[in-house]
């Protein structure tokens, strides 16, 4: 018998218990008023207030600003539900924290916020029933369905690999970030050297580096030009992965502050393969060892820090660089992010070049809805319909900008006037919270606002794609509007999403397969990439003995254990 059905009935049991009191029949005692059939049937506000202990752990923010915060009393407001953040902690103390409560189950809290479990972790304590299934719960949350339905590969993303769904999840379609593998190339030498014509081959473009090289561009008769340039360590700075896939699919970017899922994997057919052990790998590494020992490609990629990076594309005396890497344009940040005029304009978002085989993709990642594990019921919370209904309730429009923005007319306000990030009337627009502001005397101050709303690995939104372009921008050509036009020209070389391999669930020894893997294969295939590309490795010479050492590591095995947890993840599709 489901869970709820038996808490139907005890509460039907508990209102018609009767005692016999002087010949009369009185109620022995009244019904629940938190407990509900349903999570369509639980109303905000509640009639009477209900507290709800929280755990939450939020890696982008301090701790102590969860209870102390715009967003929690506004909650409490709509729903009188009074959250109790027995745990905010963020960091090394979190974790621990966090390991030490699974292992003392009666102090757990009603719910979890955010812990930054993994898929494995959060499948391990729902077997072990210290979190409870959402499957039956989330059928009738009308938030979680519309999501759903906008959101095709949500579901599929949050359901664990025993079919069941432990957590809400967040819905957060960064679309730009889809893409962030993205190259910028100076236009006034596009202009001067190569007749306004943007490259769209490997060819064309190894001809335009060349001109860069042997022209003095710049025009301070010295031979300081440098063709292409990156680093590794920024937000999608090095230009490596952006040159592979002019010969072959590939998402193992060696640079990228967010971190990559299943790097260098990809589906062909239903089948996992390795696109760094592939022919038109090899061809890509044959084609960079190329530029870099030409110089085309900026023999201090592989070594300068951010800050060299920096001062390379912001030489004072003379531009010096014609394509760069980075997920925005590294050059003039200063007046980039603050969303003004200045040299970044000079730089054009440039598109993924074709291959003599051709091979045209940009690289591309899903969206990730499991993100930071948001929204867990645990097994002592006494009414989980009311839970899981305060997370849908979390995913409606006003509550959604109210966790990132704060109050509505300081942080944010409804709006139609101008224009959203996708070009069209926008739905609201943000506003910058004063750094000492008092919400009306009531003990607020914004500290940056951290105050006034959410750490954004902590939220529960709609940040559905359609949502966020709804956000009013000053000026669709500068800033999130820029990452925007970004996102939708590199869209058009997007590979299938199909051949991506989704964020999997593993268990036991194959956790600890894919996760050795993922080390000891990925750690060696980034390295051997660098050396092929330096030609401390020949490509020709050495190519099969990078095979074979991939294979003696065990890669047959790592690929197997990703094709498991794939084929699981499909049948649950089902």
């Amino acid at each position: 018998m489901k869970k709820r059905t038996i808490k139907k009935l005890l509460a039907l049991m508990t209102a018609a218990a009767m005692t016999v009191s002087g010949g009369a029949l009185s109620v022995a005692a009244d019904e629940d008023p938190f407990s509900f059939e349903s999570v369509s049937d639980v109303t905000f506000p509640l009639k009477e207030k209900l507290e709800l202990t929280v755990f939450v752990y939020a890696t982008n923010t301090g701790g102590g600003t969860f209870q102390t915060n715009y967003v929690t009393d506004y909650i409490e407001e709509k729903t009188n539900i009074h959250l109790n953040f027995v745990y905010d902690l963020d960091g090394d103390d979190a974790k621990t924290k966090l390991n030490l409560i699974m292992t003392d189950p009666g102090s757990m809290p009603d719910i979890f916020l955010a812990t930054n479990w993994n898929k494995s972790e959060l499948q391990s304590y729902g077997q072990q029933g210290l979190v409870i299934p959402l499957d039956d719960y989330l059928k009738d949350a009308p938030r979680w369905n519309d999501m759903n339905e906008e959101c095709p590969s949500r579901l599929g993303d949050i359901t664990m690999s025993d079919g069941h769904i432990y957590n809400y999840g967040q819905t957060n379609e960064c679309y730009h970030c889809q893409f962030q593998n993205r190259m910028y190339i100076y236009m006034p030498w596009v202009e001067s050297l190569n007749d306004g014509h943007v490259p769209e081959t490997t060819d064309e473009l190894y001809d335009f580096l060349k001109k860069v090289k042997e022209n003095d561009p710049n025009g301070n008769g010295i031979a300081d030009e440098v063709p292409m340039t990156g680093y590794i360590g920024g937000w999608a700075t090095d230009p490596t992965n952006w040159l592979v896939n002019a010969f072959v699919e590939n998402n193992n970017p060696l640079s990228n502050t967010n971190p990559t899922v299943a790097a260098g994997l990809v589906i062909n057919d239903g089948k996992i393969e390795y696109s760094p052990m592939s022919e038109g790998y090899k061809k890509a590494m044959e084609y960079i060892h190329k530029l870099y020992a030409e110089g085309l490609l900026d023999n201090q990629t592989f070594t300068q820090d951010s800050t060299q990076f920096t001062s390379l594309l912001d030489n004072e005396d003379a531009n010096l660089v014609a394509v760069h890497a980075g997920g925005a344009p590294q050059v003039d940040g200063t007046h980039f992010w603050s969303n003004t005029d200045g040299p970044w304009q000079n730089w054009a978002v440039f598109s993924p070049v074709e291959g003599p085989d051709g091979v045209r993709f940009s690289v591309m990642g899903l969206n990730n809805y499991f993100a930071s594990c948001q929204g867990v019921v645990s097994a002592n919370c006494k009414y989980p319909e009311i839970a899981v209904a305060l997370f849908d309730f979390l995913c409606n429009t006003e509550p959604s900008i109210v966790q990132s923005c704060g109050p509505e007319g300081l942080g944010w306000d409804y709006t139609t006037e101008g224009v959203g990030l996708d070009g069209n009337p926008p739905v609201y627009e943000k506003h910058a919270i004063p750094d000492d502001y008092d919400w009306l005397g009531n003990g607020y101050k914004s500290d940056y606002g951290k105050n006034y709303y959410w750490a954004s690995d902590a939220t529960i939104g709609c940040g559905t794609k359609a949502f966020r372009a709804s956000q009013r921008v000053e000026d669709p050509d500068k800033g999130e509007g820029f990452l925007q036009k970004a996102a939708e020209q590199y869209s058009e070389f997007a590979p299938d999403e199909s051949t991506i391999v989704p964020n999997l669930v593993f268990e036991g020894q194959d956790a600890q397969v894919v996760s050795e893997g993922t080390l000891t294969i990925g750690g060696y295939v980034n390295q051997a990439c660098v050396q092929f590309i330096t030609g401390d490795l020949d490509v020709e010479k050495d190519w099969d003995t990078y095979i074979e050492k991939l294979n003696a590591m065990g890669v047959e095995n790592y690929i197997a254990t990703y094709q498991k947890a794939y084929d699981t993840y499909m049948a649950n599709l089902k």
